[in-house]
């Protein structure tokens, strides 16, 4: 189908989000990815013309949302940002079983890394939309700096809500010119234990770098944690 770019606007340093508006409507679960198809790119890239990208916005949203770092070693990055409102690439999904909806029940840590928390936003603005209050969701967040803390303003509004805690560590807090206060260091198993621990056999979700997802994946294994209760994403080239 077709997908017309209906604004772009700036995250953090080289992330952007895209808007799109499909030529039907989509029914899509919070978590689900989409094929995006450029006619064209300029250069070459090795990849091809075609990625996919989880989308970022909720089901409870008008437009289609992807969230993406702007790599100037990606061509199709590029040539994707160059697009103009109203141009239009060609769209194929949804796809993908990351998901978290109203059928999933219990209680949930969501570990992102980075740009990893795009399926976490769509999880979390489903959540709230909806008035899931039954669904607890505790949403671990690390970044290099405050500068990188994505969804900012949604995520401290969403932290207010009973159902739903949100905590950021920033592993370089030396290298910001923001001062910070909150958490510092990676995530790890202490981490998760102490600020989750009120939860009952909740479900992990891991989303971000494949190296951060293998290590905390393995980290939570020992822990003995069941390998039904993980749920893992990797997020590579981006």
């Amino acid at each position: 189908m077709k997908l017309k770019l209906v604004k772009k606007t700036i995250e953090a340093d080289s992330i952007k989000s895209f808007y799109w508006q499909p030529e039907k409507k989509v029914n899509y679960l919070p978590g689900q990815y989409f094929y995006i198809t450029q006619p064209e790119i300029e250069g070459k890239d090795y990849r091809g013309i075609t990625r996919h990208f989880t989308l970022s916005s909720s089901p409870t949203e008008a437009e289609l949302r992807i969230t993406t770092n702007i790599r100037p070693e990606s061509e199709f990055k590029l040539s994707l940002d160059k697009l103009k409102e109203g141009e239009e690439v060609d769209g194929e999904g949804p796809n993908g079983t990351f998901i978290l909806d109203e059928f999933e029940k219990g209680d949930h840590v969501l570990i992102a890394g980075g740009i990893g928390i795009t399926p976490f936003r769509s999880f979390i603005k489903y959540n709230v939309d909806n008035k899931l209050i039954k669904t607890r969701i505790h949403l671990l967040y690390s970044v290099s700096t405050p500068e990188e803390i994505l969804f900012k303003k949604e995520l401290d509004e969403w932290a207010k809500a009973e159902n739903i805690k949100i905590d950021v560590t920033v592993t370089k807090p030396e290298e910001s010119k923001i001062k910070w206060s909150g958490y510092s260091g990676r995530i790890d198993s202490q981490m998760v234990e102490k600020l989750t621990s009120y939860l009952v056999k909740p479900t992990i979700w891991l989303c971000g770098p494949p190296k951060m997802v293998e290590s905390m994946e393995k980290t939570l294994t020992s822990s003995k944690i069941p390998s039904d209760k993980i749920r893992v994403e990797k997020f590579t080239g981006y």
